[in-house]
């Protein structure tokens, strides 16, 4: 049995990627040769093992995936979801303290950065921290390199409504930040001033795909 379908048996019912966001992932990253993932959010650690299957399936390849210290904190967590998997040499996870994007500036100091062909982000989904983390992200993207960005039209609004207990973490926000779709703003704008090409979206996952110029 192929590593992705058993990792599907062991979290399929996990939130939040679901196996046909999946299958599109394999799909996507077998046709496009890629192999030096990076995951920006990874929650329970449910896409990073699925993305670690895609790669054991395809037998070459790591993912690096970037989180806060409170993902720490769900129940699985995932260091249980790779241990249960059997996929952890596939992965590098990094816990971010406070922000993600003080981890990507650790990977830009380094000797020898690391370039990575692939980049999901599905983390921070407002203004300030896609927008920079998409600035960070783009200088570890090889030319050439791809990113595809989740929850395009998720507001504060929305998620308030279903997580009412958040409201003190976006007391400061005005009525127009809460309710304009900042991965989606990222995506219209920077993304596109950056010279990025084959923009498309995915509609049914509400993903915005891109190409980094080059490569």
């Amino acid at each position: 049995m192929r590593a992705f379908d058993k990792t599907d048996r062991k979290v399929g019912k996990l939130q939040y990627m679901t196996r046909q966001n999946a299958e599109f992932m394999k799909d996507f990253i077998s046709d496009r040769n890629l192999s030096s993932l990076l995951e920006i959010g990874f929650f329970k650690g449910k896409s990073t093992a699925y993305f670690a299957a895609i790669l054991e399936d395809l037998g070459r390849g790591h993912i690096t995936t970037i989180d806060k210290k409170t993902a720490l904190d769900h129940q699985p967590n995932i260091d249980d979801v790779l241990e249960m998997t059997g996929l952890s040499h596939r992965v590098t996870r990094i816990v971010a303290d406070r922000s993600y994007t003080w981890e990507l500036s650790k990977m830009l100091r380094a000797a020898e950065p690391q370039q990575f062909d692939f980049c999901y982000f599905d983390g921070g989904h407002t203004w300030d921290a896609t927008g920079f983390g998409f600035i960070l992200v783009d200088k570890l993207l090889k030319p050439g390199g791809w990113i595809i960005f989740d929850d395009l039209d998720w507001t504060i609004e929305k998620s308030l409504e279903s997580s009412p207990d958040r409201g003190k973490m976006y007391r400061k926000y005005g009525a127009d930040e809460r309710t304009t779709p900042a991965v989606r703003l990222v995506f219209e704008t920077l993304v596109k001033d950056f010279g990025y090409r084959n923009m498309r979206e995915v509609g049914e996952f509400s993903w915005g795909v891109a190409q980094k110029p080059g490569g």
